[in-house]
């Protein structure tokens, strides 16, 4: 039987073809982050081939995430305007072209480049896949199904290291970066099965209420803004954190620890497999037991706790393993929450364009920020005193500005 309603609005749907919609936003977010994970499993590579700096790798790094931060505002608006279906294909397929041409880089300047079209077309899917995820979600089940989302992130580093890992050891870097070109037929095929059905409850919703275009000021206007500086505050200061340990890590283990870049990849993709459990872990609790605000703000804590755990108090490989799991599963596994609760705070009108503006969008320019700020750090400090000092007052920080935002119940209707 067809279901005549998508949170109150008219877009008969039946409920399989809503759980379809869900599947295939995990199925993108998942080939998102595989691909772009690629980048870090290389690095040490990189840096040998060219003869580079970490600051190299930190400044490159730091312009392809300013570009995301750009480029993510510009599909939030294009996808609330025009319809989400188009801009997520089209997004997906260009991503990974520009990840795979990455390979054929002839220097640090042709690096750069495709590194930044090929990430910040790839920071565009996430508003798009979180606004589908959000309407398309039982109220009930919400929160599980985002967390269930944004468990794309471990998942892509773990199938990334999987197909990085052999690559590595047998053929060196460039053929880790061509193995993304494989998602773009891929992009395409999602296209032809989707095409056109992706947007039926969005103009159904326009059909009914024709009002002005959604626009960026709208987010700044007194109703709206203290949440979305709150919300940009908290995504700028925990994508710093996130991006002085993702990104770094395999470099980390090849530097400090003396893995193989192989060995490297290997142990961040099977930590970021186990993390998995964090990001359920942390749905359920926001679904069932306290708010989602709560939830961030303890796992955030937990996860600077345990990433002292693993620069300090490790001291073999499986103590890397078991801390590094614990780390990615409360830290990373924060986000499982976070996005869900932004999404809740705004209506359809203007959702999509507020995961961008204050949410995808800041946590861009703390990745674009903190990769040149923590290669000095380190280069003066060390890796462990430098991530130290750094990345653990970032997350607690970031943790306190949630208190800024309303504290909502789960399960709530969304409009």
């Amino acid at each position: 039987m067809a279901d005549m309603t998508l949170n109150g609005l008219a877009a008969p749907r039946t409920a399989l073809w809503r759980w379809s919609i869900l599947g295939l936003c995990l199925v993108v977010w998942t080939l998102s982050n595989l691909d772009q994970s690629l980048f870090s499993y290389a690095l040490p590579g990189i840096l040998q081939t060219f003869h580079l700096p970490l600051e190299a790798a930190g400044l490159v790094l730091t312009i392809s995430f300013a570009c995301t931060s750009g480029l993510v505002v510009v599909a939030g608006l294009a996808a609330d305007r025009y319809g989400r279906g188009l801009v997520l294909y089209l997004l997906l397929g260009a991503s990974a072209l520009f990840v795979g041409l990455q390979g054929f880089a002839t220097g640090i300047v042709t690096l750069t480049l495709a590194r930044s079209l090929g990430f910040g077309l790839s920071g565009g899917l996430s508003p798009i896949t979180g606004a589908l995820t959000i309407e398309n979600a039982p109220d009930k089940l919400r929160g599980m199904i985002m967390g269930v989302l944004q468990c794309g992130y471990p998942l892509g580093w773990l199938l990334a290291a999987l197909i990085a890992a052999p690559l590595l050891r047998d053929f060196g870097w460039r053929a880790a970066c061509y193995a993304a070109f494989a998602i773009v037929p891929i992009a395409a095929l999602i296209g032809l099965i989707f095409a056109g059905k992706l947007d039926s409850g969005l103009k159904a919703a326009k059909r009914q209420d024709a009002g002005p275009k959604p626009r960026l000021s709208r987010l700044f206007e007194a109703d709206l803004r203290v949440q979305s500086l709150a919300c940009m505050t908290t995504f700028f200061l925990f994508g710093g954190a996130y991006a002085g340990t993702a990104f770094f890590f395999p470099t980390f283990f090849s530097q400090v620890r003396h893995y193989s870049p192989a060995d490297a990849a290997s142990l961040v993709g099977l930590s970021n497999g186990i993390a998995v459990v964090g990001y359920l872990a942390a749905s359920a609790a926001g679904e069932y037991l306290i708010r989602r605000r709560t939830v961030f703000a303890l796992w955030t804590v937990g996860g600077a706790l345990a990433l002292l755990g693993l620069l300090w108090a490790s001291h073999s490989r499986t103590g890397d393993l078991v801390w590094f799991s614990l780390m990615a599963a409360l830290f990373y596994g924060s986000m499982a929450v976070m996005p869900v609760l932004t999404a809740e705070l705004f209506d359809q009108s203007i959702r999509t364009t507020a995961l961008g503006a204050c949410a995808s969008a800041p946590l861009s320019m703390g990745f674009a920020v903190f990769p040149i700020i923590i290669p000095l750090i380190v280069g003066h400090l060390g890796w462990q005193m430098g991530l130290s000092v750094i990345v653990v007052p970032l997350l607690v920080i970031s943790a306190l500005a949630t208190l800024l935002l309303p504290n909502r119940p789960s399960g709530l209707p969304v409009s």
